[in-house]
């Protein structure tokens, strides 16, 4: 099984698909909830908040119960440039659905995580493969994220305690800067996460991902925001890669909707394969 898992990989990555798996000396996550569920955050409240319940709130508010959006991912690197189309379904933390519509060499590549277990299909070779832990901390789709930001969507919440570092007041608009540190037995690589969040709609305007020696690894922000269904949201984000300059990863979504019409087997590792 284990042959067949390197054969899947190697296949892969010798088409040039965006699936391919390059190795990085720095172990890298990625809160990628708030990508699949288009960064929805809705209005804050008057009570006064914990820094958890901050975390917890922006977190609940990004997914909904359900969602469905159109995307596109642009890969940037010094010498080139990629886009991909995407459409993606969520349900909650636990589950989401990711089926790449363009360009043609990538049409068909499908993703699935259920839990913190993820599957992905390559038609090229018509085969459907478990990500194995090993794979966990290899690029996503090619881009600055990983397997692994897109599985543990629940992380920042769950693995790390809380503080309120600051708030400040930029042109007008007040923030929380909220400090997330990890509890001792988290299994994570960040040392700390600085998440900058808008206090009148809970959307993150910067997240920075530390090492454990308080090193920028990585941040991104987001930008265009706009209402949809009621919700304030972010409709574009990117990720900057601070270890390589030149390295950043746009996301634009095209469409989104909290009220999906979803087929029950959507979720199923058998609609990978559709």
């Amino acid at each position: 099984m284990w042959k067949t898992r390197e054969k899947f990989f190697h296949c892969v990555e010798n088409s040039g698909s965006l699936f391919a798996v390059r190795r990085r000396g720095t172990m890298r996550r990625w809160m990628i909830g708030g990508f699949l569920a288009c960064m929805a955050c809705g209005a804050a409240g008057a009570e006064e908040l914990t820094p958890v319940e901050i975390v917890r709130r922006c977190d609940d508010l990004l997914r909904g119960e359900e969602s469905f959006c159109k995307l596109t991912m642009t890969v940037t690197r010094p010498k080139w440039s990629r886009t991909v189309a995407m459409e993606a379904w969520t349900r909650g933390t636990k589950d989401s659905f990711i089926r790449v519509l363009s360009p043609p060499k990538e049409q068909g590549v499908t993703f699935l995580k259920k839990g913190r277990e993820a599957w992905q299909y390559a038609p090229s070779i018509d085969r459907v493969i478990k990500i194995p832990p090993s794979m966990m901390l290899q690029s996503w789709l090619g881009s600055d994220f990983t397997n692994d930001d897109v599985v543990r969507a629940d992380s920042l919440v769950v693995d790390y305690d809380h503080v309120i570092g600051s708030e400040p007041e930029e042109d007008g608009v007040a923030y929380w800067v909220v400090e997330a540190r990890p509890k001792p037995s988290a299994p994570v690589v960040w040392g700390r996460v600085d998440l900058k969040i808008r206090k009148d709609d809970f959307i993150p305007v910067r997240v920075d991902y530390f090492d454990e020696d308080a090193g920028l690894v990585k941040y991104y922000e987001t930008a265009d925001f706009a209402e949809v269904e009621g919700r304030r949201l972010a409709t574009r984000m990117t990720m900057h890669d601070q270890s390589r300059p030149g390295h950043q990863t746009e996301i634009r979504y095209e469409s989104l909707t909290f009220k999906p019409d979803m087929r029950p087997d959507t979720f199923t590792v058998q609609n990978l394969r559709r």
